[in-house]
């Protein structure tokens, strides 16, 4: 459940005001998912922004309260929001536009909670958002990839981008687009070890999300 390497994989030398990475694990507060569990399809699979179970579907924990969840969400996921609200806001004041780059990992096999257990699971997945992610620019995202020789799909096994809430459906100058790297790639899954040519690979991959930057 935990994207393990994901922030050395794709931000390593990036400036740290261009980094907003999830504070804590998401088996404590999903950064990733909406607040309000009725706009979070997830949330129907007790996998909401307050997770009640884990990747197998068994219980992670006691049931939590309304008030225990007010609290977890102030403390972990509305402070998160807000410096990534705020980073991309000044991006928008001094570029006009904004990009925002959703990086994760994912494991070479589907996990139980997953719907298609048999969808193509390609060492880099792209994920698109309607609103936020014109058409050109998914494809210019996966076509990069794809010219540097990574087996690239688009929106299988996931889909979605992650974006501010106060610009998500509203604000076309904010674009999106998930980028998620199967974990065999760069690791070993069994023992979390790092492959030998892990630098290499990660290099490679910011290469590539730089250039989609440019594409876009």
């Amino acid at each position: 459940m935990t994207d393990v390497w994901t922030q050395a994989l794709f931000a390593a030398g990036v400036p740290r005001s261009q980094v907003t990475a999830a504070p804590v694990s998401r088996l404590v507060v999903d950064t990733e998912r909406f607040e309000d569990d009725a706009l979070e399809v997830m949330s129907a699979l007790g996998m909401g922004v307050v997770y009640e179970v884990t990747h197998d579907l068994k219980p992670l924990r006691r049931k939590v309260s309304k008030e225990e969840r007010g609290l977890l969400l102030e403390r972990w996921y509305r402070p998160h929001h807000q410096i990534l609200t705020e980073r991309v806001d000044r991006i928008l004041e001094r570029w006009g536009r904004a990009l925002v780059i959703d990086a994760h990992s994912f494991p070479s096999e589907a996990l139980p909670y997953e719907d298609d257990a048999f969808a193509p699971r390609p060492e880099i997945c792209i994920g698109t958002d309607r609103f936020h992610t014109p058409p050109e620019a998914a494809a210019a995202v996966t076509e990069v990839f794809a010219r540097t020789g990574w087996d690239t799909g688009l929106n299988s096994p996931f889909a979605g981008a992650l974006v501010p809430m106060k610009h998500y459906g509203r604000d076309r100058r904010v674009s999106a687009v998930m980028i998620e790297t199967r974990r065999d790639v760069y690791a070993d899954e069994s023992t979390g070890a790092l492959r030998s040519d892990f630098m290499r690979r990660a290099s490679e991959i910011r290469r590539a999300v730089a250039a989609a930057a440019e594409a876009l």
